[in-house]
């Protein structure tokens, strides 16, 4: 009976993690169906160090109809398509997007153009310098009614896209404006935020992307499950006898695991060295698989903290490709990597804390060692080898389909 009712509550607990992991996929989904939906237009503003710039997004169908460009309806837009209209487009935009950044003057200056091909539609792309004030302005009136003065329906918003004062790194789904009115103006406070809100935030970001960077998490996984055991002489395990035992190995991980990806994640943000993206993602899901080995076969014995170490190192340039891409490093670059790093340790922290007491409890259970141990470190090593040979070899393994034609 016992026996049943710890199987009934790690199969609860079990349950109770993928309801967990499923809100985070749906919450992703539902962030990126927020942007580029039909029948809008956007301007994406970047704020940094005393420098301001401007994307202007427009689906190209609702472009096209306006200004009667004659582009084909029935394929994807090219450059080819658009080049001979390029001009007409620009005047177009300049005469609807006004950024006005009294008292001091401010213009936007054409940058280039591109494409943004999304579910719902195909936008054109058009980059933009603001140019001729002195200072940073305090606020900025914007007016934005492409396409909205032809079509009523249309919106058109503003968003902030980049902000390091205010925390704001790729917005792409909370507008600061939204304009409804042909001639429509707002104004938009640029003196919000402060060093604190966008060092803040970076601590947040960083937690956040350690506890949902999936592979970070299951090799920190893979290295706690033995914290809970003590190896024999002849390779078997027994379950410690106290806490602590367990504590001190779960922060020596902790620290080396810390002390590891911080050194290449400041060395890697900096640009003083860097690796292709591919090859850290790849030595990170074999670090997986290591972790997984030792645990049925002691390869790392007396060196494994070394081991750790050198491990460790691959996944900080990883978590450097995470906050470049963010943007954050483009101003106050050590300030940034600071904040990051922080939030990422904590991150750590925290998955310790809410693995380590579980597994403590359960290490005497005999289902410990033959299941969660034995079946956890087969599971870990699948994903390891599917993930290494995705990001090795530059392939999409597609797993769930070959599964379902098997039953």
């Amino acid at each position: 009976m016992p026996g049943k009712l710890m199987q009934s509550a790690v199969a609860k607990c079990v349950l109770a993690t993928l309801a967990c992991l499923l809100c985070i996929v749906s919450s992703s989904l539902l962030s990126d169906a927020l942007a580029h939906n039909l029948g809008q237009s956007y301007v994406y503003l970047q704020v940094r160090e005393n420098m301001l710039s401007a994307r202007v997004e427009m689906p190209i169908k609702e472009l096209n109809q306006v200004l009667n460009l004659g582009l084909p309806a029935e394929k994807k837009i090219r450059s080819d398509d658009i080049e001979p209209h390029i001009e007409q487009i620009q005047a177009y935009v300049d005469e609807h997007l006004t950024l006005d950044c009294a008292p001091q003057a401010c213009s936007l200056i054409f940058q280039d153009y591109g494409f943004l091909n999304t579910t719902f539609a195909q936008f054109l792309k058009i980059d933009y310098a603001l140019d001729g004030f002195q200072q940073m302005p305090e606020a900025i009136d914007a007016t934005y009614d492409v396409i909205l003065e032809q079509l009523p329906q249309h919106t058109t918003m503003l968003l902030v896209e980049e902000n390091w004062m205010t925390g704001t790194f790729q917005n792409e789904s909370e507008p600061s404006m939204i304009f409804r009115q042909p001639g429509q103006t707002q104004t938009l406070d640029l003196t919000s935020g402060s060093l604190w809100q966008g060092f803040s935030t970076l601590v947040y970001l960083g937690i956040i992307h350690f506890i949902k960077g999936v592979d970070h998490v299951l090799f920190l996984v893979a290295l706690l499950l033995p914290s809970v055991l003590s190896r024999q002489e002849d390779s078997t395990w027994k379950p410690v006898n106290k806490l602590s035992t367990a504590f001190v190995y779960s922060i020596k991980v902790a620290v080396v695991f810390a002390v590891a990806h911080s050194i290449t994640l400041w060395l890697a943000s900096l640009q003083v060295v860097e690796i292709p993206a591919r090859m850290a993602e790849s030595l990170i899901a074999a670090s997986i698989g290591l972790a997984v080995v030792d645990i049925f076969y002691p390869i790392f014995r007396r060196r494994l903290w070394l081991i750790l170490f050198l491990l460790g190192l691959f996944h900080g340039f990883a978590l450097a490709n995470a906050l470049i891409e963010l943007g954050a490093t483009s101003q106050k670059t050590v300030l940034s990597v600071f904040g990051f790093n922080l939030g990422l340790e904590i991150g750590q922290l925290m998955i310790i804390a809410v693995i380590l007491p579980v597994i403590y409890w359960l290490r005497n259970q005999r289902f410990y060692l033959s299941f969660v141990i034995r079946v956890g470190a087969v599971l870990l090593g699948a994903i390891s080898l599917y993930w290494f040979i995705e990001r090795a070899f530059n392939v999409n393994i597609r797993v769930l389909p070959v599964l379902q034609s098997l039953f």
